[in-house]
């Protein structure tokens, strides 16, 4: 493009610029990460037939020889910054290096297996393990001086298989002479795995962390709790590495020892108690989310408190409601996120209604006309109802605030370019956020009862603007939002226009949804809300797929706006921030596009 400098290009590979990693990498960490961000180009074995890879010339992770010349340490820089003339965004703003690591030596486990392993381990065990020990650190009887050491990850990360092969064939020639090359790549891979965890190897869990509570009744009068023993759950990230119980002592306490005390780990102490669980707070010794029951770097001090039952709903309110508005032509798409409390003392477990098998405890009436109606954590019929417009609950609410949450998103179709909801709010609600998607001609006016209620401001989250509006509500008062300046069906979204399109990315650091956290909105949590109606949003938009002309025009236009947006970071003239959201949207965008390109190809 004429007058324009080139796309921005990753900084050259530098090995002395690869951060090593803190602790060994383990694959199965990754496996999240890598179906959501890699298996679209990369395929989900591995075959580089994901379906955006057609216009991207992905690395095929699954043939051997695709890594044979390539150390982990290149492989993190290309996966950190990313390689434009493949499409290939830099994951440096999504994701932490841990994360990156982990991402790598899942790719990487792709193109060998446990069978392949097990056969270098034997090998290793008949002609190695004498000088270069069981564990590969130099250590066995027979060693010299000067054994490398296979567990470091400050040397294995910049060697590649090919550059191992040959040092055993300088430092060893007669060991595995007579050996074919499928037997000497097995023994290279099981070397390999000195240095990181293999998707099927068991994963212990151990550091210097105590987590001490103790088990109590929280109801006046109630019945003492008989546990035994309570479990701990034990997150990172997202993911749920393992379990572990520990005794409960007569008077109620309970320990659990030798867990990690990084960033990124969480922890969850739970029991049942008359058939209902409980659970803790979320806890974690380390990082912006660590419990305020932590009393020093490597103890956390809590409390697990069970409850007698009532049926009486008189304590239930809502604590914090946000509420999201997209757009699409003749349509909007909304999602709500209630955050419940119980202020009493009893875990409210349900009222009996004449239409339903089972006690529901709690109930969001949706507005007139709401349809295909979605719940994050559940389906309709099993833990939820929905009669006439109303969803409902039926898991026990126990006591505090943030007890309990529910998700629900839908869709309102409208006509012309206006649309006036009536939303019921059955509870007292002490915050209601809520948030529209702004348009260029758009008019919003917001009245609880009979007050009108001005906008608070703007809010950009995740590439979109939002106009925010925030206020308590009564219960059993309606909330009223009147829109004008909508997108008439058919119509074309002008923001398609001004590089503003949601984004699609998740947050990759959140810690585990509970019903025991407390929300705040712009959490974490709201921004898992943010993106789980953004996502439906364009779900719904990609329902009628353009022509294949069309498809081509704008994927020719995206990539030409992607590199735009790069020179403009590179000039300093764009903000990280924005930076990185309106490119993860063009790539999201892209990959759509890829999509609906492979299947016009398919069709008949």
């Amino acid at each position: 493009m004429p007058g324009s400098l080139q796309a921005q290009e990753p900084p050259p590979y530098d090995p002395e610029q690869i951060p090593v990693p803190a602790r060994i990498p383990v694959a199965g960490l990754a496996a999240g990460s890598y179906e959501q961000n890699c298996a679209p180009c990369h395929g989900a074995s591995g075959d580089g037939d994901g379906p955006a890879g057609a216009t991207a010339d992905p690395t095929v992770f699954s043939d051997p020889a695709a890594v044979w010349e390539r150390s982990p340490a290149e492989l993190f820089h290309v996966t950190k910054f990313g390689r434009i003339q493949n499409l290939m965004p830099p994951w440096r703003n999504s994701m932490s290096d841990e994360q990156i690591w982990q991402a790598v030596y899942y790719a990487w486990n792709l193109h060998t297996d446990e069978v392949e392993v097990a056969a270098g381990a034997e090998l290793y065990k008949q002609s190695c393990v004498a000088c270069h020990g069981e564990g590969g650190r130099g250590e066995g009887a027979e060693a010299g001086a000067n054994m490398p050491d296979f567990s470091s990850q400050a040397a294995m990360v910049f060697v590649s298989q090919g550059e191992l092969n040959q040092r055993w064939r300088t430092a060893h020639p007669e060991i595995g002479d007579a050996w074919a090359d499928a037997e000497r790549r097995a023994v290279l891979e099981f070397i390999r795995t000195f240095s990181y965890r293999p998707l099927w190897a068991p994963f212990v869990v151990s550091g210097p962390g105590v987590i001490t509570g103790r088990l109590f009744q929280g109801t006046e009068n109630g019945q003492a709790p008989t546990q035994s023993e309570v479990t701990l759950n034990v997150f990172q990230q997202t993911e749920l590495l393992t379990t572990r119980t520990a005794a409960v002592e007569t008077d109620g306490k309970f320990q659990f020892e030798e867990l990690p005390v990084d960033e990124g780990y969480y922890f969850l102490v739970e029991t049942e108690h008359q058939d209902i669980r409980y659970t803790t707070p979320i806890l974690a010794f380390s990082g912006p989310d660590f419990t305020e029951d932590r009393v020093g770097p490597e103890r956390i001090d809590t409390s697990l408190p069970v409850f007698e039952t009532t049926n009486d709903p008189g304590d239930l309110q809502i604590s914090r409601a946000n509420w999201i508005i997209e757009h699409e032509p003749g349509a909007l798409l909304v999602g709500q996120l209630f955050t419940f409390g119980n202020g009493g003392d009893r875990t409210f477990t349900g009222v009996e209604v004449e239409a339903f098998d089972t006690p529901v405890t709690l109930a969001v009436p949706l507005p007139d006309g709401a349809s295909e109606v979605e719940i994050q954590d559940g389906l309709i019929g099993e833990v939820y109802r929905l009669r006439q417009q109303v969803l409902y609950d039926t898991r026990p609410v126990p006591p505090g605030e943030g007890s309990r949450q529910i998700f629900v998103r839908y869709r309102l179709p409208y006509s012309g370019d206006s649309a006036d909801i009536v939303f019921p709010v059955p509870y007292d609600t002490s915050t209601l956020n809520l948030l529209v998607a702004d348009l260029p001609e758009l008019e919003v006016a917001l009245t609880i009862g009979d007050e009108a209620h001005e906008s608070a401001g703007q809010e950009t989250i995740q590439g979109v603007f939002f106009r925010l509006w925030s206020a308590p509500v009564a219960g059993g008062t309606p909330v009223h939002v009147s829109l004008r300046g909508l997108i008439a069906a058919g119509g074309l979204d002008p923001r398609l226009d001004r590089g503003t399109t949601p984004s699609r990315e998740m947050p990759v650091s959140a810690p585990p949804l509970d019903a025991r956290v407390p929300l705040a909105f712009g959490s974490i949590v709201g921004l898992l809300l943010v993106a789980a109606i953004l996502l439906f949003v364009y779900r719904e938009r990609t329902k009628s797929p353009p022509t294949k002309e069309q498809l081509a025009a704008r994927r020719e236009e995206l990539i030409d706006r992607i590199a735009r947006l790069d020179d403009l970071h590179a000039l300093g003239e764009l903000e990280e921030k924005s930076w990185k959201s309106g490119r993860a949207s063009l790539k999201r965008e892209l990959i759509g596009i890829s999509l609906a390109e492979q299947q016009e190809q398919e069709a008949p």
